[in-house]
């Protein structure tokens, strides 16, 4: 029961904090669950980035269900997967309520104007934080970089990226 509840309550600090949306999000998980709880390695976190990322759905929601089914199986998938919806499911009824209604007042306007270039930088903080460890030679820097490209600019779509690098990587990695 004792894994439980650290499973909620790390979740939960995730989903109080967690500001920006999903990617914005795996900052704080991987300092909770890397660094805090130690329930993962670095290495494991990027292999559970990895494989949520080839799923469909929101990369933090899927992450605390990967996370919390491998630390306490079904149950502490279901304990993480509530503490991290439970704050903003709370948060999102009761600002979009104000958001409607005031979203017009030049102060409001000010808040979210400030915000977003903040979730910009959380989103380098997981670049930074993950690169180094998952791109350390010059083949992985070159599926990095052509993924980058082929998404960015050729604007295709990311399953069709994740299925050839998958491809790729059952080819040439195993």
């Amino acid at each position: 029961m004792a894994i439980y509840w650290s499973i909620f309550l790390s979740f939960l600090k995730v989903g109080l904090f967690g500001y920006g949306g999903g990617p914005a999000m795996i900052p704080l998980i991987e300092k909770e669950v890397v660094g805090n709880q130690g329930w993962l390695t670095a290495e494991e976190f990027i292999d559970a980035l990895a494989m949520a990322n080839t799923l469909p759905g929101p990369i933090a929601t899927k992450m605390a269900l990967c996370i919390g089914l491998r630390t306490g199986g079904p149950g502490g998938a279901a304990a993480a997967i509530v503490a991290m919806l439970l704050p903003s499911t709370i948060f999102i009824l009761i600002l979009t309520t104000f958001y409607y209604k005031y979203r017009n007042v030049p102060s409001v306007q000010g808040i979210i104007r400030g915000v977003r270039p903040v979730v910009i930088g959380l989103l380098m903080v997981t670049v930074a934080h993950l690169a180094p460890r998952a791109v350390f030679t010059w083949d992985t820097f070159l599926l990095a970089f052509v993924s980058f490209i082929v998404v960015f600019y050729l604007k295709v779509h990311p399953i069709y990226l994740i299925a050839v690098a998958g491809l790729v990587g059952f080819v040439f990695y195993r």
